[in-house]
């Protein structure tokens, strides 16, 4: 999340919080409400969906599931590592409909113009710049068909949170960490702005959408997986940052093993994550 941050759980990028594993838990552990988004979206059967920046593929069977046996999925991603582990998952558990998965940058999509009906990009936004952001979108625009609809989700920082820890210990992070220049903090922070740079790209008919995914004590043993290594991710990168006393504090004791597992056993614990979805349209020919 900072400049210096090392990657942790990262895929063959480097990009921390990219690597398969990683992202498996992450979807499992919010899988009710990911879903959920997916299906706001729109998405109908028989279109075609580019699940651009795929991970390991975790929104496939979702998505297959929306476009049914006439539809076509193509998943890209830019890790090589990340599109082989969606090219097993596909062998191991059949779609219902053809996917075709490629490596690949969202910056400069191998696809024509008007290849798809819909876009779906997720979590991914956070990792531009504002300049790869535009280019993205503009690229996002150029390969969905008039008509077609484009769909951002991501991460807010403003709304996450761990309890029991002080108010705000995540925000305040992710402000210092934009503040000395990681890309990722004012990636997450510029997530409630989202539907204004898909205005800026010229779709039309933008709507959001906000979901808190709050889970409690006692922890499932994937949601302790998840967030305990969310925890040594946010941990490192806190060190070296200049935050109040308090919150060096509470990293400080959550840089412990044995602390971060009496703060997961908590029965007081709670942990809230917070995605925004926004979609927009492409606009129709004439």
């Amino acid at each position: 999340m900072s400049a210096g941050t090392p990657s942790i759980h990262a895929s063959a990028t480097g990009q921390a919080l990219t690597g398969a594993a990683w992202l498996d838990d992450h979807f499992v552990v919010s899988r009710p409400e990911y879903e959920a988004q997916v299906r706001a979206v729109g998405i109908q059967p028989g279109w075609r969906v580019l699940d651009a920046a795929c991970g390991s593929g975790s929104f496939l069977p979702c998505l297959a599931e929306l476009v049914g046996p006439t539809g076509h999925l193509a998943a890209l991603d830019l890790a090589p590592d990340n599109v082989a582990a969606v090219e097993q998952r596909v062998a191991m558990s059949p779609l219902p409909c053809p996917v075709e998965a490629r490596a690949g940058t969202v910056l400069d999509l191998p696809y024509a113009d008007d290849s798809f009906d819909a876009v779906w990009f997720a979590n991914t936004s956070q990792y531009l710049t504002d300049a790869e952001l535009a280019t993205a979108l503009a690229e996002f625009r150029r390969v969905v068909r008039p008509g077609g609809l484009v769909a951002v989700k991501d991460a807010d920082s403003a709304y996450l949170s761990i309890t029991p820890a002080p108010p705000g210990l995540i925000l305040r992070l992710s402000e210092e960490a934009a503040r000395r220049g990681g890309v990722q903090a004012m990636g997450t922070l510029r997530t409630p702005l989202l539907g204004g740079w898909l205005r800026r790209a010229g779709l039309e008919d933008v709507r959001r959408r906000a979901t808190l995914i709050e889970r409690s004590a006692p922890l499932d043993a994937t949601t302790r997986r998840y967030w305990r290594n969310a925890l040594i991710f946010l941990v490192t990168a806190a060190t070296g940052l200049d935050l109040p006393e308090a919150d060096r504090q509470a990293w400080d004791r959550l840089r412990d093993p044995d602390e971060r597992d009496r703060f997961l056993n908590d029965p007081d614990t709670c942990l809230i994550d917070a995605n925004v979805l926004v979609v927009g349209r492409v606009p129709a020919v004439g």
